[in-house]
C-alpha cells in the first residue's frame, strides 16, 4: 500500500510538547514582576496557542485592576514579555517530549517522510525548548509564529512549508492540538488530525472538526507504514495526555 502522506507538519505545544507548566510559570513570574497579584498557572494552559505575546495578553488580563488604560496594559505586557524570556529560557529546558514523540519522529524519518513544526511560537522560544534535546535531528523544516508575516490560523506557515517540501496539499498532513491547527489545515487544504490531550482551551478535540482525533502519535506512523490504513478511524472520545518520555 503507498504511504498515505509524503510529508507531516506538526504543532509543537501540546503536539509534540507538554509545555504548560512552564510556560505558565514563567508568565506568572513575568507578570508578577509588574506589581500585580499571582496568575493562576494552570489556567494558563488555557490560553497557549496564539504565540506567546498573546499568552501573556489574556493571563494579564485575568489579573490586571478594572480601570487599566489601553496604554498602561500594552506597556505592561510589553515588559511582561522581556521578563518572560528570562523565565522561560531558564525553565524551557524542563519541557518534556511526549512519550512516543521521539518513537514517531524516528519511524516517520525512516519511511522517507518529511517531518516539520509548524507553531505560532517565535523562533527564539521554539529553539530554547528545542536545544540539547533529540527532536532537531528528526525535523526537517522549522515554521515558527515569526517566519512569515502571518501565523495559523492562516494558510501561509503550511502553504510555506508544502512550497519548502515540494508536496501536494492532499500527501501533506497537520497534525495538532487545538481548533487553531485545524483551521489552518482547512485553509491550506490539507487533511488534519488532532490528539486531545494539549492545549485547545476548554473545548473537547472532537469538537474542533479535525479529520480524525488520534489517541497517540503512533497513529500517525502506523499509517504512514502502512500497517494501518490511513481512513481508518482509531480513536473516538476524550484520552488523557500520554505519559513524557523519561
Amino acid at each position: 500500500m503507498r504511504r498515505p502522506f509524503d510529508a507531516v507538519l506538526f504543532d509543537l505545544d501540546g503536539t509534540l510538547l507538554e509545555t504548560a507548566p512552564e510556560i505558565g510559570a514563567a508568565v506568572s513570574l513575568a507578570i508578577a514582576e509588574q506589581g500585580l497579584p499571582p496568575v493562576d498557572i494552570a489556567a494558563v494552559r488555557f490560553f497557549i496557542g496564539h504565540g506567546v505575546r498573546q499568552t501573556i495578553a489574556k493571563a494579564y488580563d485575568t489579573v490586571a485592576p478594572a480601570g487599566t488604560t489601553d496604554a498602561k496594559r500594552n506597556a505592561d505586557i510589553d515588559a511582561a514579555l522581556h521578563c518572560f524570556e528570562h523565565h522561560y529560557a531558564r525553565l524551557a529546558p524542563q519541557s518534556q517530549p511526549f512519550a512516543d514523540t521521539v518513537s514517531t519522529l524516528t519511524r516517520l524519518r525512516a519511511l522517507g517522510v518529511k517531518c516539520a513544526i509548524v507553531s505560532n511560537k517565535e523562533t527564539r522560544f521554539v529553539e530554547q525548548l528545542l536545544a540539547g534535546g533529540p527532536l532537531p535531528g528528526l525535523i526537517d523544516l522549522l515554521v515558527c509564529g515569526d517566519t512569515l508575516p502571518s501565523k495559523k490560523p492562516d494558510a501561509a506557515p503550511i502553504l510555506f512549508a508544502l512550497e519548502k517540501f515540494g508536496t501536494l496539499p492532499a500527501q501533506t498532513l497537520m497534525v495538532g492540538d487545538s481548533s487553531i491547527d485545524v483551521a489552518c489545515a482547512r485553509n491550506a487544504g490539507v487533511p488534519v488530525w488532532m490528539v486531545p490531550y494539549g492545549y485547545n482551551g476548554s473545548e473537547p478535540a472532537e469538537h474542533a472538526g479535525a479529520d480524525r482525533v488520534i489517541l497517540t502519535l503512533t497513529e500517525v506512523a502506523l499509517a504512514c507504514s502502512g500497517t494501518v490504513p490511513a481512513s481508518v478511524t482509531l480513536a473516538d472520545g476524550p484520552a488523557s495526555a500520554p505519559h513524557q518520555a523519561p
